[in-house]
């Protein structure tokens, strides 16, 4: 008896779909695939130029103020002007001759003046190589400033533990001179904000580098301020007529004699 042949029954799909529909969904799959890494990629390219733009830039700016503003200072400060002097400096043995008033550049001593508080004048080339060094000085004419200003002169030095210096100079053309290397700047008054700017702007700011501890600690005095001429004459005259008598009937006192004139 013959056997039948098994025919291959073709497999027949549901009615509606497609063939080519799981095809197409892996491709498009794919291709969105392939649009996302792009995107990613450009993101990525984007971020990398940004950041490489940023540090230029941040390179750009540190090498202007490095090379064309970093020695620069301010040519005012809290509306003053500062003045800027550009003599040479060098060391110096004996009295210099400085054309400004008080010295702030030009030659100067081998020695230095200790940075800190001082109570007397400190010499001229002393002071300027201490400016050199990058301080700061705050010089006041103790005939014109205020014991209470002298103080919280003092104070604001007392602030610091390098490279600032308070002292009386006499001669300036106002009674409070701020100074540093090549700089000064004349107030009428103290003024505590101005000097504190002027102080950031210009410490350590000298040729040389070299630290100045405070190590001076000598308040000023007000007892040892001299008598200004002719001050005592005035108040001797202030209970005076114009006829060299006193206000009491025109007759002068006289002053008690001392007991051992008694005996």
């Amino acid at each position: 008896m013959a056997k039948k042949k098994n025919k291959k029954r073709k497999q027949q799909r549901p009615p509606g779909v497609d063939p080519n529909e799981k095809r197409r969904e892996r491709l498009e799959e794919k291709r969105r695939q392939r649009e996302a890494a792009a995107k990613a990629q450009r993101r990525a390219a984007f971020r990398e130029r940004l950041v490489r733009g940023m540090v230029i830039a941040a390179l750009m700016v540190a090498a202007i103020y490095f090379f064309f503003l970093r020695n620069q200072t301010p040519s005012e400060i809290g509306g003053f002007e500062v003045q800027t002097f550009t003599e040479s400096g060098g060391h110096e043995v004996g009295p210099i001759d400085y054309p400004m008033t008080p010295p702030v550049t030009g030659q100067h001593s081998q020695s230095v003046a200790p940075c800190g508080v001082h109570s007397t004048q400190i010499e001229d080339e002393l002071f300027v190589h201490s400016l050199e060094h990058g301080a700061i000085g705050i010089l006041y004419d103790p005939q014109q400033v205020e014991v209470d200003d002298i103080g919280a002169i003092e104070s604001l030095v007392g602030e610091f533990d390098q490279r600032t210096i308070s002292a009386p100079y006499s001669g300036t053309e106002t009674p409070i001179t701020l100074t540093s290397w090549g700089e000064l700047l004349r107030l009428d008054d103290f003024d505590g904000a101005v000097a504190r700017d002027y102080i950031d702007a210009f410490i350590n700011k000298g040729p040389e580098k070299i630290n100045c501890p405070n190590d001076a600690d000598d308040p000023f005095d007000p007892q040892s301020l001299e008598p200004v001429p002719g001050e005592d004459a005035d108040e001797d005259a202030e209970g005076q007529d114009d006829g060299g008598n006193d206000g009491d009937g025109g007759k002068k006192k006289n002053k008690p004699r001392d007991s051992d004139d008694d005996t």
